[in-house]
């Protein structure tokens, strides 16, 4: 949620409100997708625009993570889960704002990548640090993990001003991520402070002034008549000022409900129950999510102090899929569809001339509304229709014969769960490749076939980019790195991984990291076509990832940081556009390194052999000379 204007008034009088604090020896709870979208602004360095370099952000949040850790402070990532119908006004808002805004002339940090935020469970379930994902929003959890664990928040969520908990705001903390420092610099608030400013007031009355304020579930106008206010005033002040004044003269909480709704038109009934919703959040003093916290081995000094407080709340989720989505291992969506029985797909960076990027899913998401459902009528999905407008889908429920409940499963024949996968690629196996590269290449497969790319500069540019980090970097960052399966059991991908030598990725790498700056995209009409199948493809690992999921990981998930990174994959696309792809990646990228050349080929011919034939087979007309000097360069980062 968020209070209109307070975080601007906060700030603007923040000597006031704010004490200096070193940060150490303690528990922090974090708000983990505030954090997330924070970092990832600070730190996206113009690579939106090209649907997000995951490698990057990755390495941010583990040195974030690492910054804390380093300092004795033991992070609680709490992060939302569903959208809520209450919230439906907010979210059909913003995403239409969104669209408007990515649809105009490109935009780079105003876009959050497909999967900006979701490769942080990863890292934390690598790290061991605590975390939760809620089923719906998360402020009262994280507002109730405070109060038992006696710890600070860490957010950008401006209703933390109008609560008890400490609160440090991201915006206050100095972040150094190269220091070996001890202690963490920041600023921590007190809610005291502020409404002592006002005249004083109860604490009790604060959620009072949370809801007279305004948040997404209660317009900020909705009071103005009872506060003396113009509609659509914007003075935080002026607002607080009155609000105290008159919850001042009231005799109790009851009758100030009461007074508060007594004139109000129309929505009195809804507006009441939001009030109380507050309330109840305010008062809560137990999290129904601290028994899963606790079993964190970081956790251990607390566990038998707070072990007591259970909650007897039942998940919808059956055990064994509670257990991945608390994790985060299981995607959030997966809770929206099931409460509201809705698809909201993301906006994103794509063509907006063409189709939307997600429709190649819609198979995808056939599957998983049969895996979460059953029979029953198609689920309505909401996002961009055409050009700039929003619409609605109507997308079915796929049955698999024979049908398994969600609940069971888990205990289903693993055969069974991946050939629901192998079955909507279009293959009978998929032997041969890493069991980290599988999903990628049933993902890649799948793509290709709806996108008409199995012969395309973007299949060769993503399969470079999935050597460059699962063969290349490792050998770079790892000057132990080496493949130890027993050479019976190797395929002829397996076998040439193995070969890999040290000195073809360094010569490698001298070439690649050319194409690792970020580019200019003035040309409009080759962005947009170069952009507009990475969308699409992201859309497909997003979905195909949550199918898997369902399906209790048949195959290893797949690691994104590990296989696309926007401005590479835009800058190799660029480059292989006048040129035949496959004789531009053998001779010009690896041409000097037989080795990575010999992955690169078997990979292809692996490929080459699950693919249909394309009906339409463009000839390659560029001679190999003329690939091995593309035209233009990687131009410079924009100034």
């Amino acid at each position: 949620m968020g209070i209109p204007g307070l975080t601007s008034f906060i700030n603007r009088n923040s000597t006031q409100y704010f004490e200096n604090l070193q940060l150490k020896d303690t528990l922090v709870i974090i708000d983990g997708y505030a954090l997330t979208n924070f970092l990832y602004r600070l730190y996206e360095n113009q690579t939106s625009a090209f649907g997000g370099d995951y490698d990057i952000i990755a390495k941010v949040y583990i040195d974030f993570i690492n910054l804390f850790t380093r300092c004795n402070v033991i992070p609680i990532f709490v992060f939302d889960g569903a959208y809520e119908q209450r919230k439906m006004e907010t979210i059909m808002s913003r995403m239409s704002q969104r669209i408007q805004s990515y649809g105009q002339p490109i935009k780079t940090a105003e876009c959050m990548p497909m999967f900006g935020s979701d490769i942080i469970f990863d890292i934390l379930n690598d790290m061991d640090i605590p975390h939760i994902n809620c089923d719906f929003e998360a402020d009262a959890e994280i507002v109730a993990l405070a109060k038992l664990l006696n710890c600070p928040v860490i957010s950008r969520d401006s209703d933390f001003y109008i609560n008890t908990v400490p609160y440090i705001p991201l915006d206050k903390i100095i972040i150094d991520l190269n220091s070996n420092v001890k202690v963490i610099n920041c600023q921590v608030y007190k809610v005291e402070k502020l409404l002592s400013e006002f005249g004083g007031l109860n604490v009790d009355y604060l959620p009072l002034v949370a809801a007279l304020l305004g948040n997404d579930y209660i317009r900020p106008d909705t009071f103005s008549s009872l506060l003396r206010l113009n509609q659509g005033c914007f003075n935080c002040g002026l607002k607080l000022k009155r609000i105290t004044e008159w919850l001042r003269k009231q005799q109790n909480i009851k009758s100030a409900i009461l007074n508060m709704t007594y004139n109000l038109s129309r929505n009195s009934g809804y507006i009441e129950n939001q009030i109380n919703n507050i309330i109840k959040d305010y008062k809560n003093k137990n999290s129904k999510y601290l028994s899963f916290i606790l079993q964190y081995k970081k956790m251990s000094t607390f566990q038998d102090q707070l072990r007591h407080l259970k909650s007897n709340e039942k998940s919808i989720l059956p055990p064994w899929l509670e257990y991945h989505y608390r994790r985060g291992t299981v995607n959030a969506e997966v809770m929206t569809i099931i409460t509201l029985k809705k698809i909201f797909f993301k906006v994103q960076i794509e063509d907006y001339e063409k189709s939307p990027y997600y429709e190649i899913t819609f198979k995808i998401v056939e599957k998983i509304n049969g895996l979460l459902f059953g029979k029953g009528d198609s689920i309505p999905s909401l996002g961009r229709k055409n050009g700039l407008n929003i619409g609605q889908y109507k997308i079915k429920r796929y049955i698999t014969n024979p049908y398994i409940p969600l609940a069971d499963l888990n205990k289903s024949e693993l055969n069974y769960r991946k050939n629901i996968i192998l079955n909507l690629v279009g293959i009978k196996k998929i032997d041969g490749v890493p069991k980290e590269w599988e999903l990628f290449v049933l993902i890649l497969i799948y793509w290709a076939v709806h996108t008409n790319n199995i012969k395309s500069k973007h299949m060769h540019a993503l399969i470079v980019c999935a050597i460059t980090f699962n063969v290349i970097k490792k050998h770079e960052t790892d000057p132990k790195y080496e493949k130890t399966e027993d050479i019976k059991d190797k395929s002829i991908i397996k076998e040439n991984i193995t070969k890999v030598n040290k000195e073809d990725c360094v010569k490698a790498m001298s070439v690649l990291s050319n194409y690792f700056q970020i580019g200019q995209y003035n040309n409009k009409r080759l962005y947009y076509k170069i952009i507009h199948s990475f969308a699409q493809f992201q859309s497909c690992v997003y979905f195909l990832m949550i199918l898997n999921s369902l399906l209790d990981f048949p195959f290893d998930q797949c690691r994104i940081e590990n296989f696309y990174k926007g401005s590479f994959l835009y800058n190799l696309c660029v480059q292989m556009e006048n040129c035949d792809p496959e004789i531009f990646v053998s001779h010009k990228l690896f041409g000097n390194t037989d080795s990575l050349n010999n992955v690169y080929k078997s990979i292809i011919n692996f490929i080459n052999i699950l693919l249909p034939v394309p009906k339409k087979r463009a000839t390659a007309t560029q001679s190999t000379s003329n690939c091995s000097k593309p035209k233009g360069k990687i131009e410079k980062k924009v100034k």
